[in-house]
C-alpha cells in the first residue's frame, strides 16, 4: 500500500523560472555582508566588495564541487566562514550568526509553485498519504522554509523536509532518502519519489529501495533516460499525470482516505 510520496524541490515542487536572477540576490545580500563585517567584525582593516564577491564564488564552486565528489552536503555558514577568513577576518572576530542575519536570507521574487503542484498535492493529503521533501541544498530546512511559506507548500509537508545540509548527506546518497523514510515513520516500499534529476532523484531513490519518477514539466527538455543507465520507473510531464501513475502501481491507495 502507498504510504508515503516524497518530492525534489526546485524544478519539481518549485519554479524558479520568473524568480530574480540569482546573482542579482545573491550580490545584494553580499553587499549587506560586507557592510556589516566593515563596520562590526573588522572595522580597521576593511574588506574590499569585490574581492569579497569573488572570494565567495570560489568557495561556493570549491564546496559544491567537492560536495558533488564525494555527497558530503556542503554547508552555506562553512563557505560563509571560509570566506570571511580568506578576506582577512581574524577568527576571534567570526561571528556567523551576526553575519547570516545581515545576510538576511528572504525568498527570491517571482518565485512561486507549479500550478498544478498546489492542485494536486492536497489529493494525497485527503487519502491519508504522508508526504516529504528532500532538497539538496547547503542552507538548512530554516531557511528554505521561508520559501515553502512564500509559495503555499509549507502546511502540506508538516513532518518532513530534509535539507541535505542537515543531514550531511546529498542525493543520491540512501542516508539521506533513509533518513526521510524514517521521519515519515514508512518502508521504503511503501513509498515513491519524485524528481528532476535522474541520477540525484530517480537513482537515489531506487537505490534506497523506493521507486524513482522524473518529473518533467512541459518547460523542461526530456532528459534522455538510456544514457546513463538510469531508467525512472516512470515519467511524468504534469502533476496531474502522477495520480494515475499511483492509481495503476497501488490499486486502492485512495481507499483511506481521510477528509
Amino acid at each position: 500500500m502507498l504510504k508515503a510520496v516524497l518530492f525534489d524541490l526546485d524544478g519539481t515542487l518549485m519554479d524558479w523560472s520568473a524568480a530574480e536572477p540569482w546573482e542579482d540576490r545573491e550580490s545584494r545580500r553580499l553587499a549587506r555582508v560586507v557592510e556589516f563585517v566593515n563596520q562590526a567584525l573588522c572595522p580597521l582593516a576593511g574588506v574590499d566588495p569585490q574581492i569579497f564577491f569573488a572570494t565567495y564564488l570560489s568557495q561556493l564552486t570549491d564546496a559544491w564541487t567537492t560536495g558533488n565528489q564525494t555527497l558530503c552536503a556542503p554547508s552555506i555558514l562553512t563557505i560563509m566562514a571560509r570566506t570571511l577568513q580568506a578576506s582577512g577576518v581574524p577568527d576571534d572576530r567570526l561571528d556567523l550568526e551576526a553575519v547570516m542575519h545581515a545576510y538576511n536570507w528572504q525568498p527570491a521574487d517571482g518565485l512561486r509553485a507549479y500550478p498544478d503542484v498546489l492542485e494536486v498535492l492536497p489529493e494525497f493529503e485527503r487519502h491519508g498519504v504522508a508526504m516529504g521533501i528532500i532538497t539538496n541544498s547547503s542552507f538548512s530546512m530554516r531557511y528554505r522554509d521561508q520559501e515553502l511559506q512564500a509559495v503555499g507548500l509549507l502546511d502540506l509537508f508538516p513532518k518532513c523536509r530534509v535539507s541535505a545540509v542537515d543531514v550531511g548527506y546529498l542525493k543520491p546518497h540512501r542516508a539521506i532518502f533513509e533518513h526521510a523514510l524514517e521521519c515519515l515513520g514508512v518502508q521504503a516500499g511503501e513509498a515513491v519519489f519524485i524528481g528532476d534529476s535522474l541520477e540525484a532523484d530517480v537513482s537515489g531513490a531506487q537505490k534506497a529501495g523506493l521507486l524513482g519518477v522524473l518529473c518533467l514539466h512541459e518547460s523542461q527538455e526530456e532528459e534522455p533516460a538510456l544514457d546513463n543507465g538510469i531508467i525512472p520507473d516512470g515519467i511524468i510531464h504534469s502533476f496531474y499525470e502522477l495520480l494515475p501513475l499511483l492509481d495503476g502501481w497501488f490499486p486502492g491507495w485512495r481507499n483511506g482516505c481521510t477528509r
